[in-house]
Formats: structure tokens, sequence, C-alpha cells
């Protein structure tokens, strides 16, 4: 589709990725995961405590507190998504995806998480690909 239909069928949604660019649409993807995932741990019910990975998690810490870092994440790739220089987003989130993921193979191999493979494997994925993007330039704009 070229940029002028675009721009006809959609303006607003046109604008805004304009504006932040690719690699700024990617970043609030991250916040909009981060922030779902933060609210997630914050907001566990009790009986969430009896899954093998919160039993893990909140053995360590509560859950509120592990809440903490992925808000603060989410709310810097939100922040970063309309900033020129955006490094320290996609640093941030990658750093948290590879510390969940180490987190979760931790329990697997301790024998705590059973299935911790597969969060670790899943969370170590998402880091690669924020990596990916990361990489990605911006492309230049048409005026």
């Amino acid at each position: 589709m070229s940029g002028a239909h675009e721009r006809d069928r959609d303006p607003l949604s046109h604008r805004i990725r304009v504006r932040v660019g690719r690699r700024g649409c990617c970043l609030m993807f991250f916040a909009l995961v981060d922030l779902i995932y933060a609210a997630g741990l914050a907001c566990a019910p009790p009986q969430a405590s009896r899954s093998d990975a919160y039993a893990f998690l909140s053995g360590i810490l509560p859950l509120w507190a592990w809440a903490l870092p992925w808000a603060f994440v989410g709310a810097l790739c939100a922040l970063y998504a309309f900033a020129a220089e955006d490094r320290v987003a996609f640093a941030a989130a990658s750093a948290l995806s590879v510390g969940w993921s180490v987190l979760n193979l931790s329990g697997w191999l301790l024998g705590e998480i059973p299935r911790g493979f597969l969060a670790g494997v899943v969370w170590g994925g998402y880091a690669a690909f924020i990596q990916v993007i990361a990489g990605w330039s911006e492309p230049v704009r048409e005026r």
C-alpha cells in the first residue's frame, strides 16, 4: 500500500507512526507488555501463589516487588518511544527479559519450577527479538 493511500485511510494511525517511527512503535508494544505483566504480578490473587513459578518468586521477594522493575521498564519504554535516542529503553527491556529468563531457568534447574525451562526460553527469545529490533535504523522520512 502506498503512503498516500495509508494516510487517507487512517490519518491518526499514520501520524502516530510518523511521530514515533517503527522503533518507537515497538517500544510502545514493549511498554504495554511490561505494564500488563507488572499489573499481573502486583495484583496476583492469593491462589496464584500455589503455582510453582509464583511460589518460587514469592519465596525470594513478594510479588509486588517483582512488579516494580516491570513497571519501571514499561514506563521507560513508553517515554523513550518519543525520543530520538532510545537505546536506554531497548537495553532496559532486553536486560529485564534476560533476567526473567535466567530466573525461570534457575528455578527449573533447582527443581522449583518443573516447567521453568519454557518460560526461560520464551523470555530469552523475547530478549533476542528486542535486540534484533534495537539494531534497526529508523528509515528516512519522506517529506
